[in-house]
């Protein structure tokens, strides 16, 4: 119990360093912060005068010192509002859920395929080592580990859009629309996790305690179902885990190549309209659930490991 009120407690201090590291990235972003929002409130109104940039500098906050800005961030962070889109003038937390749908549509989709596909190879190349099967394993791990995604999403959309004309090479709203963004995300998932598994349970496969059931007359099948695959889980949980925060970022590239909607979509566009509110969100909450969730791992593996609850 100790142990895991001290990993909640440093969770809770990492949050907060995070999201002072976030804060800072506005805070000193260059330019006039009241005039940009003073020129996207009122575009189309000619230049902003200086008595409203001056008023608009007043009712933000702008011009108080960074401790107490900071704290009046926090504080609504806190209470989920994120504040107003420089360029929409919609609030940032409805602009930011409508597109956060996309985005986990497309990451537990490419996860899906990928360890659908994953698990079942790395389980039969390591029940049949050397196999082609095995071999095809080694061979699909190092070319996928170094194959970026981008560049299989254009492939993609060169093949099977421009070529064959089979499915769309961009946009939204459909299972079609799905397919290519989710199979360039999950060959990578594939690729990466077939590695891993294939590993946890190869050292597995070497543990002290299977010599023994060996002797007990244990067979190989029982032997691998039973006791490989079972020592191999608690590691693969641990990865899979991790794989779904990296696969929230990996989204963001594949989203700006196949031109759908979502947080890194809404994130590039931020960026390049200059709307911070929007950028400190998304940051903040690409951020705020890789911590979170590889905080979550790592008190799974103290449960699950006894060793560890007794130190």
């Amino acid at each position: 119990m100790r142990v895991a009120m001290i990993k909640f407690a440093s969770l809770l201090v990492v949050l907060f360093c995070v999201s002072f590291l976030t804060f800072l990235l506005y805070y000193y972003a260059p330019g006039d912060k009241a005039l940009a929002i003073a020129n996207a409130r009122y575009i189309g109104e000619g230049s902003a005068s200086v008595e409203l940039v001056e008023q608009i500098r007043q009712e933000t906050g702008i011009d108080r010192p960074l401790l107490v800005q900071f704290y009046l961030w926090l504080q609504a962070i806190v209470q989920l509002d994120f504040g107003i889109s420089l360029v929409s003038q919609e609030p940032v937390s409805e602009i930011f859920v409508s597109q956060l749908g996309e985005t986990l549509e497309l990451a537990f989709s490419a996860l899906l395929v990928g360890m659908s596909l994953a698990i079942p190879l790395a389980l039969i190349s390591v029940w049949k080592p050397k196999s082609f099967v095995d071999r095809f394993a080694v061979a699909l791990s190092s070319v996928g580990a170094a194959i970026p995604s981008y560049w299989l999403g254009l492939i993609f959309i060169l093949i099977f859009a421009a070529q064959l004309q089979l499915l769309p090479a961009y946009g939204t709203g459909s299972l079609e629309h799905l397919i290519l963004p989710a199979a360039t995300l999950g060959l990578w998932v594939l690729a990466s996790q077939t590695r891993l598994i294939r590993s946890f349970l190869l050292e597995a496969s070497t543990a002290p305690f299977l010599k023994g059931l060996r002797i007990r007359g244990v067979g190989s099948k029982e032997l691998f179902c039973r006791h490989i695959v079972r020592h191999a889980f608690v590691p693969f949980i641990t990865m899979l885990g991790l794989e779904l925060a990296f696969l929230l970022e990996g989204a963001v590239i594949v989203e700006v190549v196949f031109a759908r909607g979502g947080i890194g979509s809404l994130l590039v566009h931020s960026v390049m309209s200059r709307d911070f509110p929007i950028i400190q969100c998304v940051v903040l909450f690409s951020a705020v659930t890789y911590v979170t969730i590889n905080s979550a791992v790592e008190i799974f593996q103290w449960v699950m490991n006894p060793v560890s609850r007794q130190g």
